[in-house]
């Protein structure tokens, strides 16, 4: 898909609800992710901004957090390549050898946690990992186990054989996953 395409307000199916967005309601929803409220705000804060950010696209921002300090070690904020993080040397190396990192990134088509986003949390031993939908539903997620991406997919075209829609078909296999995986995610409410 064409940049051009991805300009503010383009894509209608990923723009965000200022409204819901900016509400207590939305706002209480970090209220639990840490014990520091500190943290929380800033979490708030970042989430808010990539969604304004990326509203009316299909280009995703990511944040790493210190989830002790809640300084930002790192962002990837100019991704021009849609439904997806490139993680480059300059963010590679600020995260070497980085414990109690908490992650956000944003999800525009608004679906759970993709099998990529588990591995990657997995890998970097990521000690809290959230997805920030654009429809306004926030996943937490975590992975102490690498899980083959075919075996999700299967999963997933097994259900999305039997009529569920992709969100229904992607959460369903997430939780077959679940049940013999060191995984887990939950919505955030």
């Amino acid at each position: 898909m064409s940049l051009e395409f991805q300009r503010y307000g383009r894509n209608k199916d990923t723009l965000i609800n200022n409204t819901y967005i900016n509400s207590g309601e939305y706002r209480n929803k970090f209220n639990a992710i840490t014990d520091n409220k500190d943290v929380n705000r800033i979490l708030y804060a970042k989430a808010k901004e990539m969604l304004k950010h990326r509203s009316g696209t299909m280009l995703e921002d990511m944040y790493w957090i210190d989830g002790t300090t809640g300084e930002v070690v790192a962002s990837a904020l100019n991704e021009r390549k849609e439904s997806g993080i490139q993680y480059t040397k300059a963010i590679l190396k600020t995260l070497y050898n980085k414990r109690g990192i908490i992650t956000l990134h944003t999800h525009p088509n608004s679906m759970p946690p993709s099998i990529a986003d588990f591995n990657s949390a997995c890998r970097r031993e990521y000690a809290i990992s959230l997805v920030i939908c654009h429809n306004g539903k926030i996943f937490q997620y975590i992975s102490k186990e690498e899980i083959n991406e075919n075996l999700y997919t299967r999963y997933i075209q097994k259900y999305a054989g039997e009529s569920y829609s992709e969100y229904e078909a992607q959460i369903m296999a997430l939780r077959k996953l679940k049940e013999n995986h060191n995984i887990d995610f939950w919505e955030v409410k």
